[in-house]
């Protein structure tokens, strides 16, 4: 039973705000074991629950995607990491002899209040982005993508904000709450050894739920996609040309870009382009 777990930093336990989840951060070394730690112990879970082969894929978007103390990893796990990986991005590992899928460290989607570092994708560039009207995070991303390969969203650990959407687009997903959100940069924290203790523990339920079959994949978005992106600043002159060379980008105004993709491997990386679309002549995806 081959179990996929994608792996981000601002859901995981203790960290609030960006300089924890930033190379810059005073605390970002101990973050990364943190972080490490956090998937250790779905990992561990996992295998507990009847997982026979399990995929770390890192999801969080700095030092070129490659956060995770390699050298600290459960050994009995294969870790996908770096740049450039084809496909979509950061589901590069999610294929569809996947039993389940395990979102560890996830947060809540942009615009959420009071969702520890809410954003979808980009931070610095989206100030929303929605689905055919409807607003979105990364955990609609995984879990559409997941069903279009016809596999279910098993687990997500992370705050009150993030279970909650979650659980709209899987009822019975194992929710573990690591931190209550006071702010989008506050929380009242477990101690991260009592964090990683239930990890390990809704891992394990959520393996065991997903071999009895528990679990449904989520397919209740009509294709194809439209997703409008809500930009933080006008647009350049670099972007507005790149977005006129590709025909599946409309620009609605200086502000808001339209997109359109088949499936959702398509849909986030159009999605996610726009966050460095601003750069003169880039033009891949």
């Amino acid at each position: 039973m081959k179990v996929f777990i994608s792996v981000d930093m601002e859901g995981i336990s203790g960290l609030v705000r960006w300089p924890d989840v930033s190379s810059h951060g005073i605390d970002f070394k101990r973050n990364r074991r943190l972080m490490t730690l956090d998937a250790n112990a779905a990992v561990a879970g996992a295998f507990a629950g009847g997982a026979t082969e399990v995929v770390v894929e890192e999801n969080h978007g700095v030092e070129d995607v490659c956060v995770l103390l390699i050298d600290e990893v459960d050994a009995r796990c294969r870790v996908i990491r770096g740049a450039g990986r084809g496909g979509s991005t950061t589901m590069a590992g999610l294929k569809s002899d996947c039993a389940v899928v395990l979102l560890i460290g996830h947060h809540a989607r942009a615009g959420s209040r009071p969702g520890i570092m809410a954003h979808t994708i980009s931070w610095e560039g989206f100030r929303l982005v929605s689905l055919h009207g409807q607003p979105i995070g990364e955990p609609d991303f995984f879990a559409i993508r997941a069903g279009e390969l016809g596999v279910p969203v098993g687990m997500v650990s992370g705050d009150q904000v993030v279970a909650e959407q979650v659980r709209e687009l899987s009822p019975l997903a194992e929710c573990v709450i690591v931190k209550h959100a006071l702010s989008n940069q506050a929380a009242d924290c477990l101690a991260p050894a009592r964090a990683r203790e239930l990890i390990a523990a809704g891992a394990e339920r959520a393996v065991r739920a997903a071999r009895n079959g528990t679990f449904k994949p989520y397919r209740a978005v009509a294709t194809p996609y439209v997703f409008d992106v809500a930009l933080k600043s006008p647009m350049n002159d670099a972007m507005r040309s790149n977005l006129n060379a590709l025909k599946d980008f409309e620009i609605v105004s200086e502000g808001l870009v339209r997109v359109t993709a088949p499936d959702m491997d398509l849909g986030f990386r159009r999605v996610a382009y726009l966050g460095y679309a601003n750069r003169p002549g880039v033009l891949k995806y």
